[in-house]
């Protein structure tokens, strides 16, 4: 209670629990100075995360908080919302906690208020595409996103589809995971022509994600002119011998 000027502090992968993270939080709360806060790897649920709620919206100074593999679920990150919406200082939040569509529908309206956040970190969240869709509408207010991970999200053709409408407008993101989505070659080619437009990404990650040769073809092009692009996974497809021909000119 007494660290009331503590900056940073990080207790990541202790299995607190959600006991311990209701433990935690009337101390949280104190620190009001704190920028960057570190609870991933700590088993806590919805019933933590709400208790943890009330504190983090306290801290209005954070710029880095790391709630990832936990278990916060669709109740946990609706409770989180209110208070996330408070960080207008963040710049990397990091939420894998299988939150579901409804979790992803709850944290979109708080999400587009950040506009200083450069890291978004949503992998493993289960959001699928009506969780997508409610993203879309918050990314294209993030004009200053550097980095966005929403891969192993169940998102499909439909879910890239939604996204794929705003991707193209965020011309500052230089790294997007969309790996394990199973988007198909439907999906390969609605994401095609935004990404022609980022015209300063540096890595791209579509692995296991079902694209065949008709996506290969379909990306072609895009990847032909995005001349900062350094690093392109693509592994784990079924891009066969006609799709690696249409990739090789790019």
């Amino acid at each position: 209670r007494n660290m009331t000027q503590l900056q940073q502090l990080a207790l990541g992968n202790n299995h607190i629990g959600d006991d311990g993270a209701a433990a935690l939080a009337p101390a949280l709360g104190n620190m009001t100075q704190l920028q960057e806060l570190h609870l991933e790897c700590n088993e806590i649920g919805a019933q933590g995360a709400t208790a943890l709620a009330p504190a983090l919206g306290m801290m209005t100074q954070l710029q880095r908080l790391y709630l990832g593999e936990n278990q916060i679920g669709d109740q946990g990150a609706a409770s989180l919302a209110p208070a996330l919406g408070k960080m207008t200082q963040l710049q990397e939040l990091y939420l894998g906690n299988n939150i579901g569509a409804q979790g992803a529908v709850a944290l979109a309206p708080v999400l587009g208020k950040m506009t200083q956040l450069q890291k978004l970190y949503l992998g493993r969240n289960h959001i699928e595409a009506e969780g997508a869709a409610a993203l879309a509408q918050a990314l294209d207010k993030m004009t200053q996103l550097q980095r966005l991970d929403l891969g192993y999200n169940s998102l499909g053709a439909e879910g890239v589809a939604a996204l794929a409408r705003v991707l193209g407008n965020m011309t500052q993101l230089q790294t997007l995971d969309l790996y394990w989505n199973y988007i198909g070659d439907q999906g390969a080619a609605t994401l095609a022509p935004a990404l022609g437009n980022m015209t300063q990404l540096q890595t791209l990650d579509l692995r296991y994600n079902q694209i065949g040769a008709d996506g290969a073809v379909a990306l072609a092009p895009a990847l032909g002119i995005m001349t900062q692009l350094q690093k392109l996974y693509l592994y784990n497809n079924q891009i066969g011998d006609q799709g690696a021909a249409a990739l090789a000119p790019a």
